[in-house]
């Protein structure tokens, strides 16, 4: 792996915009917005659904 691709794409990736969809979507689900309810969303979501979704996405846009 790359460490300036990883660097790259690390700076790239906006931390803050992710922040605020949790706590819109917490917030529209009526649920506290608390830093410990968006760390479980977030982390049950990198767990759960970024696998499937990483692979779906690149073999929809690299494998045609």
């Amino acid at each position: 792996m790359s460490e300036k691709v990883l660097d790259e794409l690390a700076e790239w990736i906006a931390p803050g915009v992710i922040a605020e969809v949790i706590l819109e979507e917490l917030e529209s689900q009526e649920v506290e917005q608390t830093v410990a309810n968006g760390q479980k969303v977030w982390l049950d979501f990198l767990e759960s659904q970024l696998p499937d979704g990483l692979n779906s996405s690149i073999k929809a846009i690299f494998q045609k």
